[in-house]
């Protein structure tokens, strides 16, 4: 697995609203972050299934193809550790659908609170770097000769 970097984490955006998801992935990547876009579920499905897999998935909830859950799902039978980013404007029923998830998604409403959004991508980014640079072995000192 290719080391991952802080810097510029890499999203996978996925949203059927291209202007909105075009705007979104501007922002983000204002904020440092590097991002990929894919339209629809099958789409986002196809992109995971290349490496690198992206640090976090920020994803709509209705799409054509395959919805978010579907996507989710995919993500984490990659990587179970994956941020998962529901925005919606059907939080409950992505709530519904969506249980099961360890570590859980976060679900944003749509129209999406870009400072709570942005803040929440990079904290989870982090978290996650953290947690695999404590779990990463460490090499045994060489033995004396």
């Amino acid at each position: 697995m290719e080391p991952r970097s802080i810097e510029q984490p890499l999203i996978l955006l996925v949203d059927d609203d291209i202007r909105t998801a075009r705007l979104l992935a501007h922002l983000l990547e204002d904020d440092g972050f590097r991002v990929e876009l894919a339209t629809d579920g099958a789409l986002a499905i196809a992109r995971l299934a290349r490496t690198p897999v992206p640090d976090i998935l920020v994803t709509d909830f209705r799409m054509p193809h395959a919805d978010g859950i579907a996507v989710a799902r995919f993500a984490r039978s990659l990587r179970p550790d994956l941020p998962l980013f529901v925005v919606t404007g059907y939080p409950e029923l992505v709530a519904r659908l969506g249980r099961g998830f360890a570590p859980e998604a976060v679900v944003h409403t749509k129209p999406v609170d870009y400072t709570a959004l942005s803040a929440e991508l990079r904290s989870s980014v982090e978290a996650v770097s953290s947690g695999a640079a404590r779990a990463r072995p460490t090499s045994p000192a060489p033995a004396p000769a």
